[in-house]
């Protein structure tokens, strides 16, 4: 049954060759957490930036339209690490193997970035001594740097993450294998929102004074030894170039990275083309959500006319915005342990074929995504935005989970006929030299470029970040006034909840990816 703690059965025929010689330790049972715990500290990274990236960066006087463009980092990230760590590994000749050396050196970066977003002041304070001007500049430089180094270093770690799960698995067990992915990320999530609502200096003194201290020193201790658990127990067999065989330049591999991404098999090219309007809607909701609700109880607050200090009043609309994506954690890892056993994917046995199709999921997921974006209409309180969101974490376990499934199943089965002008132009697709020459029709695997396509897939992810980011920026810019040191309370009064307009748009692309969704399902019925 898909997602189930069961034995791994071994591998037979065509399924042997996709393991790539890989070896993971222990016992079967324990495979498939072996081989995604790495993606527990993943989440909890995410979830500490959603929670407390845009508050913080507030507190030390950066604007919401200024945040807006350093959240570009998550985008940039995915559009250039992602592919290019992806291709690298690929070819990677490495005697530890091909992922795992970029796993630690990724994690090991990210563990530094979360340390230096807790500690900034502090790293500030070494150059320039505490309350001086410089200081407070230094102070919003470093913390940038953090969130730039943290985005781009956990973006090659999930590169690698993912492609080690299509390099160790066959096509039938990568279904319940990205099952157990989305459930590291479901735990990750859940700690990561449960953990902001507790008052951590108080229990955990030690790790620092404020909240994100604590929460950088635990999530940089969680990320460090779920990869170590991966690199120490998954045995990659050293991948090796045919003899007299030149290790491509990078110009090579970024042409063939250019010229793949209008050569894909159609299944793939749909799936990727899902995410792409997936992500519009996504994006907004990851990173906005805590500034949503902060708004809206900074207007209850001013409308009730309750004594409080700026600082207060967002530390609480912080806690409040931190306990709606607590609730949304929960549902989407009560989604992800229960929903993998009523769906199928291709190959699922054809005894299990009255289960729901995953591709039906995944389209119905979208609209109940945007649903919820068009109930931000309606919504004026806390307790109905925190409801609202909450509501959110049922299409993201799927969206977690459904899309990085059909694509392993697709990167290890997918074929596709050629002709000689064909694999000239696509490179994923090697030929024979004699086939090439006859110009016969064949149909060759995709299966050992696991990271490029894994990376073109993410690209698709990210441009519509891009474009969601500028136009966050703007909406922000036209909503926010020019004088961004005013109290919130005030604020509350006069301006509108701008996060919500971005919110709304949402809906919009979710019903795109519906439509495409369906689509595919039909097709891979057939």
């Amino acid at each position: 049954m898909a997602g189930g703690f069961s034995v791994l059965p071994a591998s037979t025929g065509t399924d042997e060759k996709a393991t790539s010689g890989t070896k993971i330790l222990g016992p079967a049972w324990a495979r498939f957490p072996i081989l995604t715990v790495g993606l527990l500290g993943v989440q909890i990274l995410w979830s500490v930036e959603m929670s407390y990236a845009s508050p913080y960066l507030i507190s030390l006087g950066i604007s919401k339209s200024s945040m807006a463009m350093v959240f570009v980092a998550g985008p940039l990230s995915g559009l250039l690490v992602q592919p290019l760590v992806g291709i690298l590994a690929d070819s990677s000749t490495s005697r530890w193997g091909r992922r795992r050396p970029y796993m630690l050196a990724g994690c090991s970066i990210a563990a530094f970035s979360m340390l230096l977003l807790g500690y900034t002041p502090e790293f500030a304070a070494v150059f320039t001594g505490r309350d001086t001007p410089f200081n407070d500049t230094l102070t919003i430089w470093l913390a940038v740097l953090a969130i730039y180094l943290a985005d781009f270093s956990i973006n090659a770690v999930m590169s690698v993450d993912r492609a080690l799960m299509v390099d160790s698995l066959p096509p039938s067990l990568q279904a319940p294998a990205t099952a157990w992915a989305a459930r590291m990320l479901g735990f990750g999530g859940l700690f990561g929102f449960f953990v902001g609502n507790l008052d951590l200096p108080a229990v955990l003194p030690s790790f620092g004074s404020t909240e994100l201290q604590v929460l950088s020193v635990i999530v940089a201790g969680i990320l460090v030894f779920g990869h170590l658990t991966t690199i120490l127990l998954v045995k990659e067999e050293p991948f090796e170039r045919p003899d007299g065989q030149r290790p491509p330049s990078l110009i090579a591999e970024l042409r063939r990275l250019f010229t793949s991404l209008f050569s894909l098999p159609c299944t793939i090219q749909q799936i990727c083309l899902i995410q792409f309007f997936a992500s519009m809607g996504w994006f907004p909701i990851l990173f906005y959500t805590t500034m949503y609700i902060s708004d809206l109880h900074a207007r209850s607050v001013s409308a009730s006319a309750s004594i409080g200090t700026q600082t207060e009043i967002a530390a609480q609309g912080a806690r409040l915005g931190s306990r709606g994506l607590f609730f949304s954690a929960i549902l989407s890892l009560l989604t992800n342990i229960f929903i993998p056993y009523v769906t199928r994917t291709a190959n699922t046995p054809s005894g299990q074929r009255f289960k729901v199709p995953l591709t039906t999921v995944w389209a119905y997921s979208h609209l109940v995504f945007g649903a919820c974006m068009l109930g931000t209409f309606f919504v004026t309180s806390v307790n109905g935005a925190i409801f609202t969101i909450s509501i959110t974490g049922i299409p993201w376990a799927v969206a977690q989970w459904a899309p990085y499934s059909l694509l392993g199943e697709a990167i290890l089965t997918s074929t596709k006929p050629t002709t000689t002008t064909t694999v000239e132009a696509n490179p994923l697709l090697e030929r024979p030299v004699k086939d090439v020459e006859h110009g016969a029709a064949a149909k060759l695997d995709i299966g050992n470029q696991a990271g490029l396509i894994i990376g073109i897939h993410n690209i698709y992810s990210v441009i519509p970040q891009f474009i969601v980011t500028i136009l966050c920026a703007v909406v922000f810019a036209i909503f926010e006034g020019p004088d961004s040191s005013a109290s919130v309370a005030a604020a509350a009064q006069s301006r509108p909840n701008s996060v919500v307009y971005i919110f709304r748009l949402g809906a919009l692309w979710s019903f795109i990816a519906f439509k495409i969704c369906r689509r595919l399902g039909r097709e891979l019925r057939r």
